[in-house]
């Protein structure tokens, strides 16, 4: 494990690894979560059917074996992943300052010249959850709405200024892991 690069994104520093090997085993699996079903009854007096909904998950499990001996454990959902034992990888994560753990943001197949990148695992990383004053406002636009009808003006207002810093810590983390990619690409 290699710290490559720490990058400053809005009040948060952000470092990221990279790690380099040979897939030495590898597991792909699949789950389905089935809900709903049975009967309901409406308001009405009349009996309908539940819709059925189902949701797939794909797993990936993978071993890498550095040249050095060191060996790294990587598990994946829903990554669109293919690789397979004996192929060369480099897998790349980050991990918020202060944090003991981090998600896997990309992985780079030298065998095969793939590179699958984790979007929703770089959106996670880059932007934090809803701030507290954020809530606050939200809050406060719903009961001004409901009393006044002044929240129709501040709850579009903090939601665009929360859409603008998250395209804004994106920006500022997209274009760093892209170059870690391209640097890695370069020397392997």
């Amino acid at each position: 494990m290699a710290l490559i690069k720490s990058v400053t994104v809005g009040d948060r520093v952000i470092d990221l690894y990279n790690f380099h090997g040979e897939v030495v085993e590898e597991k792909k699996w699949s789950t389905t979560q089935i809900s709903g079903g049975g009967s309901t009854t409406q308001a009405t007096g009349y009996a309908s059917n539940a819709p059925i909904t189902s949701a797939t998950t794909t797993h990936d499990q993978f071993f890498v074996r550095s040249d050095d001996g060191q060996e790294m454990a990587v598990e994946t959902t829903n990554s669109g992943l293919a690789l397979r034992k004996g192929h060369r990888v480099t897998v790349f994560w980050g991990i918020v300052k202060g944090n003991e753990r981090g998600p896997f943001v990309a992985i780079l197949n030298h065998t095969t010249g793939d590179l699958t990148k984790m979007d929703s695992a770089i959106y996670n990383l880059a932007v934090p959850g809803a701030s507290t004053p954020f809530l606050i406002g939200i809050v406060v636009g719903v009961f001004t709405i409901c009393f006044y009808g002044l929240g129709i003006i501040i709850i579009p207002v903090l939601l665009i200024q929360r859409s603008k810093q998250k395209k804004r810590l994106l920006g500022t983390l997209r274009p760093v892991i892209d170059e870690a990619i391209a640097e890695c690409r370069n020397k392997k």
